[in-house]
């Protein structure tokens, strides 16, 4: 699973800042583009000369966009028009938006190649046989019987054979409670990242796929660790989780409940560090969420609902001496809290 080479007006550019401007795309299309936002676009493309270039090439690469993206809100809107069908193709649309300016930023030779596994993780996500959006998580039984939770931004592609049973998880978090094979001759069960493969003994376990590396933690049964470039296996039991990249098991340790608190929808934090609770609630919400360095250090305790990141966010400065800077909808600062 590597990085393609995108380019902009001809010249490689790096990935990251061709998602950016993908996103910027999105949300001045979106239709809910306040002042604030189109001010820090501004900001964004005065800031690096690359940021300008990708800029340029997505804008002349999406000239049909605004037809294309019609042409699905019309089809949409007939299908529906209660609020539920209100928001599904408001997701749908941004949904839409996002694959399609990513689709103008690397070219159709690039979008080709988007359906091989070397494609990047967000062409691969939005053709995953099973996805979630920000904020979302999903329930269901896959064709063994075994049921898949997959957390907020996830997507899997699931490979069931006459000889195994496989989930590639493209990005993202899921749960599996396997269920038992009955028929022979015997499918192992394996749960595929960039970093190798993590195969269930009879077990219950999350897998979370991050930059550089893969995190499994079991709650029954046992997971056998298997990096993609390793010689070896590692066993994890019940109770325990580790993390591996693509040549080895990095670590185990004890597994927190903490671990699959989101599959109730919650964030448990036991004086858990400011930086990193704020980097588990980014997983939920849209937009970049920042933190000073100045109080990244600061702890926080609590349990925190999922499914209202915004609200928890604008509650920290009642139990932290922080201030929440909403600098645009999609754009939140935590910093010290000023003087008054």
């Amino acid at each position: 699973m590597g990085r393609a080479t995108v380019y902009a007006q001809g010249q490689p550019i790096d990935l990251a800042i061709a998602m950016q401007a993908a996103e910027w795309l999105t949300t001045l299309m979106s239709g809910e583009a306040t002042p604030a936002d189109k001010t820090a676009w501004q900001h964004w493309r005065q800031a690096h000369p690359d940021h300008e270039r990708a800029w340029a090439h997505i804008e002349s690469a999406s000239g049909g966009l605004r037809e294309l993206d019609a042409q699905a809100g019309r089809q949409a809107l007939q299908q529906g028009s209660g609020p539920r069908s209100r928001l599904a193709v408001h997701t749908s649309r941004r949904r839409s938006l996002q694959l399609l300016a990513w689709a103008g930023t690397i070219g159709l030779t690039g979008w080709l190649g988007a359906r091989s596994e070397y494609a990047p993780g967000f062409a691969r996500a939005a053709l995953a046989d099973i996805s979630t959006g920000v904020g979302q998580r999903r329930e269901l039984t896959l064709p063994d019987g075994s049921r898949l939770h997959l957390n907020s931004a996830s997507a899997v592609n699931v490979r069931f054979s006459g000889t195994q049973r496989l989930l590639q998880l493209v990005q993202g978090e899921a749960f599996i409670a396997t269920a038992r094979e009955a028929g022979l001759p015997y499918r192992p069960f394996l749960v595929e990242t960039a970093h190798g493969h993590a195969q269930a003994l009879g077990t219950r376990y999350s897998v979370r796929q991050a930059d550089g590396h893969t995190m499994v933690a079991v709650e029954e049964g046992a997971v056998r660790l298997m990096p993609r470039h390793g010689d070896g296996s590692v066993v994890i039991p019940a109770g325990r989780s580790a993390s591996m990249d693509a040549r080895r098991v990095l670590s185990m340790q004890a597994a927190s409940p903490d671990t699959w608190a989101w599959r109730k929808g919650l964030l448990l934090a036991d004086g858990m560090p400011l930086r990193d609770f704020l980097h588990e609630l980014s997983r939920y919400r849209h937009g970049f969420l920042g933190c000073d360095d100045a109080v990244a250090g600061l702890r926080i305790s609590g349990v925190f609902p999922l499914d209202d990141a915004q609200a928890v966010l604008l509650a920290l400065p009642e139990s932290l001496p922080v201030d929440v800077r909403l600098r645009t909808r999609y754009w939140v600062q935590v910093e010290a809290r000023q003087r008054r």
